[in-house]
């Protein structure tokens, strides 16, 4: 992809992103899913240039394709536990993987429409 498209998906995908934060934490496990929702935003900003958009492919491969390449990296990070890290924190931070991996889907589907062929 080039750099301004790039440019313009990460900000889109940050957006919604911040669509699905919770800006009124009240909980170590709602701050941690906050915290894994950033850790996906960065971690696509990071690796956005580096996915591959197979042109060759249909539609719905292409699409499979972008999803499991960013769910991927985000199976891919493991955090440890740290002292001041309660359970229910890391917890949601996973949660918070999760979360974003189905953000991750509708962004996609709405960045890269259906196209005729």
């Amino acid at each position: 992809m080039d750099k301004q498209k790039t440019k313009n998906l990460v900000r889109e995908f940050n957006n919604y992103i911040e669509m699905n934060r919770d800006y009124q934490a009240y909980s170590d496990f709602k701050e941690g899913v906050n915290k894994g929702l950033d850790i996906a935003k960065y971690t696509f900003e990071e690796n956005a240039g580096k996915f591959s958009l197979p042109l060759d492919e249909e539609w719905t491969v292409r699409i499979r394709s972008l999803q499991d390449e960013f769910n991927q990296l985000l199976d891919g990070i493991v955090l440890p536990k740290k002292p001041n890290c309660s359970e229910e924190r890391l917890d949601g931070v996973y949660s918070g993987f999760e979360i974003s991996k189905k953000i991750f889907g509708e962004f996609i589907k709405e960045s890269f429409p259906l196209e005729d062929s």
